[in-house]
């Protein structure tokens, strides 16, 4: 006999406690997955990325304002000259573009000379030896009579006196100043030398070519290497190569390397302002000429070649502590220092050797000197980037505030609401 079960009701059997969901009251702060937010537990620390914070750079509008400063005064001091044509240029040149062309070439050394010193102060290692190679191309007996291929040992020499001063300061890590009085030194000795050396013979000097192209070439020279040097790149390796000089920083090869070809082409500049006194002859002239002024000229107007080199750079806004420098600054100090020296000179010629003029004239240039150095000083200061005021706000970088529900918290939310004892409510 077989058992049939009974038809069973499924709705009927099934005891299973269905669950309702009862979701979040609104206007409470819910999770990603919709629950509450539990109001104990802390932030979620979230991990990140480090931030590359951008080096600040030098604020070099104060380096173009003081050249267009400086530009000011240069066209004043070319318009007072330009007043007095004839009586400064009318017996000694047939013009003014005559003149203007002699007097040119006499200032093509001065500024060479000047981008000379300039480029070694950038670098943050001053050389010493660069006034020296200038004044030894101009005195040392040649030994070639070819201009050209002596133009070539004079540039070989000039390399390897540069290579020398970078041994001494990245290598041995000598101080700067004493590795380039050590060159000079070098340098000067090697002058007799070359005179032994030298064999007797005749030497033909081309011609003086127009002054104010060679000027004109000196000039665009100097602009570029502005311009190089107005680089954030450069400016900073000029800083790491000032760092090596002082010891302070490693010698990396970018470095050392900038310290080379700096160093090099500072020493080539030094060498080629000389080399273009010795190959047109330029110096003093006989009798009062106002081609006679700063180093061509006779005391008490005249003025060191190198002192006049370092003063050219100072007011063109080269700083003494390395990395800053101008653009267009070289030249118009050149031209402004040349206009007062032309100036100047012709007023000492009117009053005579006794008078006071001629009595103050060195100590107007110490005056001059100082007013370089304040002019450096300033416009380093000035260059320099502005500085930033760090916070230490840790991790979070909003205000905490404390949690505020938006209504009143139901029962069963997980929120804690203490309930505080009625301060008027009778004790018991």
């Amino acid at each position: 006999m077989t058992y049939i079960p009974p038809e069973r009701d499924e709705s009927a059997l099934d005891q299973t406690r269905q669950l309702e969901f009862t979701p979040p009251p609104t206007g409470m702060p819910t999770t990603g997955d919709g629950g509450p937010v539990d109001p104990f537990a802390g932030q979620v620390h979230q991990v990140t990325e480090p931030v590359e914070v951008a080096e600040p750079r030098d604020r070099v509008v104060f380096q173009f304002v003081w050249e267009a400063i400086l530009l000011l005064l240069t066209l004043n001091a070319l318009f007072l000259v330009y007043r007095r044509e004839d009586e400064l240029f009318g017996e000694e040149f047939g013009g003014l573009v005559d003149a203007l062309s002699r007097h040119a070439l006499y200032l093509t050394p001065i500024l060479l000379a000047a981008l000379a010193i300039g480029l070694s102060l950038r670098l943050g290692a001053v050389n010493l030896a660069v006034p020296a190679i200038a004044f030894a191309i101009t005195v040392a007996t040649p030994f070639e009579t070819n201009v050209w291929i002596y133009m070539g040992y004079v540039a070989g020499a000039a390399a390897v006196a540069g290579l020398l001063y970078v041994l001494l300061v990245a290598a041995f890590r000598v101080p700067a100043w004493f590795a380039g009085l050590g060159v000079g030194a070098a340098v000067l000795a090697a002058v007799p030398v070359t005179a032994h050396l030298a064999s007797p013979g005749t030497y033909s000097l081309p011609g003086p070519p127009n002054g104010l192209y060679l000027l004109g070439g000196a000039a665009v020279l100097a602009i570029a290497g502005g311009f190089i040097g107005l680089a954030p790149g450069m400016r900073d390796g000029f800083s790491a190569v000032k760092r090596l000089a002082d010891g302070e920083g490693e010698r990396s090869a970018s470095a050392v390397f900038l310290l080379l070809g700096g160093t090099v082409l500072s020493m080539l500049l030094a060498a080629a302002s000389g080399y273009v006194t010795y190959m047109y002859a330029i110096g003093p002239i006989e009798g009062a000429s106002t081609l006679n002024f700063g180093p061509y000229g006779s005391y008490p107007t005249a003025v060191e070649l190198q002192l006049l080199a370092f003063v050219i750079a100072l007011i063109g806004g080269t700083s003494l502590w390395g990395r800053r420098g101008g653009v267009f600054g070289a030249v118009f100090a050149t031209i402004a220092v040349w206009a007062g020296f032309v100036l100047w000179g012709q007023m000492v010629a009117d009053a005579g050797e006794d008078s006071w003029q001629a009595a103050y004239s060195q100590a107007i240039d110490a005056g001059i000197l100082l007013v370089a150095l304040f002019v450096s000083f300033a416009l380093d200061r000035l260059g320099r980037p502005k500085e930033t005021i760090e916070s230490d706000d840790g991790i979070y970088t909003q205000e905490m505030r404390p949690f505020e529900p938006n209504g009143e918290a139901p029962q069963g939310t997980g929120l804690f609401e203490p309930t505080l004892p009625d301060a008027t409510a009778p004790q018991r």
